[in-house]
């Protein structure tokens, strides 16, 4: 692993993080809040760090350097990590968090865009602490590495590996992030969009500070609100459809509005059997929900049916809004709406989850088995919008579906043991696993998780960070293989086979 590329990265994260720490400072000098001062000083400490590990740690231009996988997942995850900590300290200084495990919960909800939170007052924060959790969830929406590779020069052509790690290359989609390009469109496209809604919700008759908040926690698949009641609070009835529009757009995958944008053609959009399978879901449950809460609403149809439509799609793309109490509508409700944390929105979108794309893929493979096991000599490949998948991909996506399951198992065995009714547990695992929000009989309200223990906050916080981090990008860090070979094991690295001539170089070698 090459330390100083991961470092000085590292470092360009915390001096980018720090500047965007001064948001927050304006907004309390302009309304009077002693509270900026914690900012200030975060951002000062964040900068001053940050700067001297990009400029100390930046590799001379002369070295002959590659980027492996492994480096842009060491980045990812230490820089994902240092961000974390830093946004813990002006929830500690300003007094909003009680406890550094408090503070730790809140700071990997905002930046994992999970939306649980462990305040029950919303409202009695002051407002640049409220601005910066809802900052902390539109920075992480995107992903913050894709900011810093934007806004600089770029160290190398290795940068790939980030996309790649931070699951924005989606699975299969042609997109070529050489530094700039690519980072550049996506963080276009994605401010685009949060400049859309923001206006919308503006028009809609939402104060500008709501307004601001709310745009970058929906566009973001966030959940953060600036009301303890959520987006409930305004009674606007134009506001929860903006809403559900909002949060279907971040959905989709940010690449085809790529293709669209280059290509000057909607044609991406047709052909995408994901997209197509996603708008297929989120039609599907919303009207089979619709028809089993209908009796709850005493036959009022359009409450109903935008109460149905609005959490459907909240759960399904992970942006975790609520609106109502959905723990008191018939069971099948509440089971579908479940089985929708399972579901995820499209791969290269800035939801989290399993994603459709992976669902696909494994539908596919259970129907070649079971063509396989009726006629044994039967060679077929699977395709997914008239591309060819590769069998790694296809063994990567069944192994993380399993990892995914294992780790569901392992954190609704620690929150039981610590007292926590099943169904709960299950559900709040669920939910931060797949960066969700709201969960089903913890306590006051459904984004609420303060009552629960520390341990129980910190399984819950580490599932979130390893959920956003597509489960991988933590696991290729911290297992043996990657720490020391043995000398059997060297011979048939990639990077042996790449030497060799054996197989094409994953990532050629470049000059700075």
């Amino acid at each position: 692993m090459h330390k100083s590329y991961v470092w000085s990265s590292v470092g360009g994260l915390l001096l980018f993080v720090g500047i965007m720490m001064l948001a927050p400072v304006v907004t309390g000098l302009y309304y009077g809040e002693t509270e900026y001062m914690a900012f200030l000083l975060c951002a000062g400490a964040a900068i001053l760090l940050g700067g001297l590990l990009y400029y100390l740690e930046k590799p001379l231009k002369h070295m002959h350097k590659r980027l492996h996988m492994k480096d842009g997942y060491a980045i990812v995850t230490y820089g994902w990590i240092a961000v974390v900590l830093f946004s813990m300290v002006p929830y500690l200084w300003t007094g909003m968090a009680g406890s550094i495990t408090d503070a730790f919960f809140e700071s990997v909800s905002g930046f994992t865009m999970t939306g649980a939170t462990v305040l029950l007052n919303v409202e009695t924060q002051a407002k640049c602490v409220l601005l910066w959790r809802s900052m902390t969830q539109w920075l992480g929406g995107l992903g913050v590495l894709i900011f810093f590779i934007a806004l600089l020069n770029g160290q190398n052509h290795g940068s790939l590996q980030l996309f790649r790690a931070e699951g924005l290359g989606a699975l299969k989609q042609k997109i070529h992030p050489k530094t700039m390009e690519t980072a550049t469109g996506l963080a276009i496209i994605y401010i685009l969009h949060t400049v859309l809604v923001i206006v919308l919700y503006k028009i809609c008759g939402m104060g500008l500070f709501d307004a601001v908040n709310h745009g970058i926690t929906v566009i973001s698949t966030g959940g953060f609100s600036t009301k303890t009641a959520g987006l409930s609070a305004f009674h606007s009835v134009s506001i929860e459809w903006v809403t559900i529009f909002a949060m279907i757009l971040t959905g989709f995958n940010y690449t085809l509005f790529m293709h669209a944008w280059n290509n000057k053609s909607l044609r991406e959009f047709k052909q995408s059997l994901e997209l197509r399978v996603y708008m297929g879901v989120l039609v599907i449950a919303s009207v089979v929900v619709v028809l089993f809460i209908l009796p709850d609403y005493n036959g009022d149809i359009a409450l109903a049916v935008r109460h149905g439509v609005f959490h459907v799609v909240s759960i399904v793309t992970t942006a975790g809004f609520v609106l109502c109490d959905f723990t008191v509508w018939a069971v099948p409700a509440q089971l579908i709406i479940i089985l929708l944390m399972l579901c995820g929105a499209c791969a290269g979108s800035v939801g989290g989850g399993l994603k459709i794309d992976r669902h696909i893929i494994l539908l596919q493979k259970a129907i070649q088995e079971i063509r396989r096991f009726l006629h044994p000599n039967l060679v077929t490949r699977l395709k997914s919008s008239h591309q060819l998948l590769d069998d790694d991909l296809v063994l990567s996506v069944n192994m993380f579906f399993y990892i995914f399951i294992v780790l569901t198992i392992f954190g609704t065995a620690v929150l039981s043991f610590c007292g926590i009714e099943l169904t709960a547990a299950l559900t709040a695992v669920l939910s931060c696993l797949s960066g969700i929000g709201p969960t089903v009989g913890l306590g006051a309200s459904a984004v609420y998780y303060g009552a629960l223990p520390a341990i129980c906050k910190w399984t819950l916080g580490i599932l979130m960070l390893i959920g956003r981090l597509e489960i991988y990008a933590v696991l290729v860090l911290i297992h043996p293989f990657h720490v020391k070979m043995r000398e059997s094991e060297r011979m048939f690295s990639l990077e042996t086979l790449e030497r060799d001539g054996m197989i094409e170089p994953f990532v050629r070698d470049y000059d700075d």
